[in-house]
């Protein structure tokens, strides 16, 4: 009995031992774990942002001053004076940290195309188009424009074409996923990361028929999704991309209007667009838009009782085409000078403008046109000096200036010179931004007007 009673006391002392001594809640959850975690990161990411727009919204379990890997991307345009090639092409990775990398790892996520308002979007749209859309034949244009390829409008597809590789390092493409059918990325056996690439498309805009074709901004949401809880934990669980229209810029002065003389009474009419395009690949029109939107007209004369200048949207003169109409009036005395402004404006507040000088004359003594071959700018392109050399078509002072693409003034020269002399302007565009300007001249009553681009 003594024995039986000493066995029971040692079971029961040994029982509390072992309870005493199992590992509390935090002991155990200080255990490293086994387990793989997945995370996103961005790998070439064009640039990365705050997400903003989305971080409140259901589903994102996000709080205030957290980020998510973003990048931003562009549609490609090409055009005759800009090549908009920034954030074009971008890569989100889905990581494997820990856990050893052995063994095939399924990872699930989904993959949602959204609009600005963050309503679905279409994986692949119904339109396609030939795109970007050819200049005319026989037009040249340097950079060249690319070769036109048939691309999907207003889907994943088309818009950003996301694509991964296979298990044989192919691109595959990828499709869109919701979070109940989700996609899935194989990490093989010694891998740590899987990429899902994104190409920005080009852009839908078109000089002729003139459109704008803007979507606004798009956005692909992707989440990371725990098909299998035991398989692996979950790091940072969203990652997006930013699909942003061609960046906005001003109407550019392409064929400035010369200087005139008018006798009194007389008037003259100016195509502001007129169709084809120069032996250089430059339109015939006055003024240019990159981002093909509607342009309209508004003329400003500085003295209407001696000129009267309009601006007409539709002008049956010269085909429904935009124009530009000026009159010396009856009473306007010779030896009068006036000032024509010309202001283009795209209707996203964005605007060029040239203006010209007429004098009115009882006779036409010569014409103000300026020799084409006398005036050249080089280097061009330049990254810093560039110099400007004509002949002198009249004594006294020549003026040349820099003006960027919203007709600002940069920076000027002016300098006096005897009519038939050379004369040389060094102007130093160094501290401006990349971009075209114009190199305007002022030779007495003559203005010539050359583009220059600043690498």
């Amino acid at each position: 009995m003594k024995n039986r009673s000493f066995l029971s006391m040692w079971a029961l002392m040994v029982a509390f031992c072992a309870i005493a001594y199992q590992p509390t809640l935090a002991q155990k959850s200080a255990v490293p774990s086994t387990k793989p975690r997945v995370s996103f990161s961005i790998v070439n990411p064009g640039e990365a942002l705050p997400w903003i727009d989305v971080q409140r919204k259901p589903g994102a379990s996000l709080t205030a001053g957290d980020t998510v890997p973003t990048i931003l991307m562009r549609e490609r345009a090409i055009s005759i004076f800009r090549r908009d090639s920034a954030f074009q092409k971008g890569s989100i990775a889905i990581d494997r940290i820990g856990g050893g990398t052995e063994t095939l790892l399924v990872v699930g996520y989904s993959m949602e195309y959204l609009d600005s308002a963050l309503r679905p979007l279409p994986d692949i749209g119904s339109t396609i188009l030939p795109l970007p859309v050819q200049l005319p034949a026989g037009a040249i244009v340097t950079p060249p424009f690319p070769a036109s390829l048939p691309v999907a409008i207003g889907g994943l597809q088309g818009d950003l074409a996301p694509t991964t590789a296979d298990a044989n390092g192919q691109l595959v493409s990828v499709a869109a996923a919701s979070k109940t059918l989700p996609n899935t990325a194989n990490i093989q056996p010694g891998q740590t990361r899987v990429l899902i690439n994104f190409t920005a498309r080009w852009s839908d805009q078109s000089y002729s028929p003139r459109s704008a074709a803007l979507q606004g901004r798009r956005y692909v949401r992707l989440t990371l999704l725990r098909i299998n809880d035991f398989n692996y934990e979950v790091g940072v669980t969203l990652a997006t991309v930013i699909l942003d229209d061609p960046q906005r810029v001003a109407p550019v002065l392409i064929n400035a209007i010369q200087n005139k003389q008018l006798l009194r009474n007389a008037n003259d009419l100016i195509e502001l667009e007129t169709p084809g395009f120069r032996s250089d690949g430059q339109t015939n029109s006055v003024f240019y838009d990159e981002n093909y939107n509607l342009l309209t007209y508004t003329a400003i004369s500085s003295d209407s009782t001696i000129i009267s200048a309009t601006a007409r949207q539709n002008d049956p003169r010269v085909g429904g085409r935009p124009s530009l109409f000026y009159a010396v009036q009856p009473g306007a005395l010779p030896g009068s000078n006036v000032t024509i402004t010309v202001i283009a404006d795209d209707g996203t507040g964005l605007l060029a403008r040239d203006a010209f000088n007429i004098q009115v004359v009882n006779n036409i003594t010569s014409v103000a046109v300026a020799s084409e071959a006398a005036f050249t700018v080089s280097p061009n392109p330049t990254a810093d000096r560039v110099n400007v050399e004509s002949v002198a078509q009249q004594t006294g002072r020549v003026r040349v200036r820099i003006v960027n693409a919203l007709g600002q003034e940069m920076m000027s020269s002016e300098q006096a010179v005897s009519a038939g002399a050379m004369y040389r302007h060094s102007l130093d565009m160094s501290d401006l931004p990349v971009g075209v300007y114009m190199v305007e001249a002022q030779d007495g009553a003559i203005r010539t007007v050359r583009k220059v681009i600043k690498n």
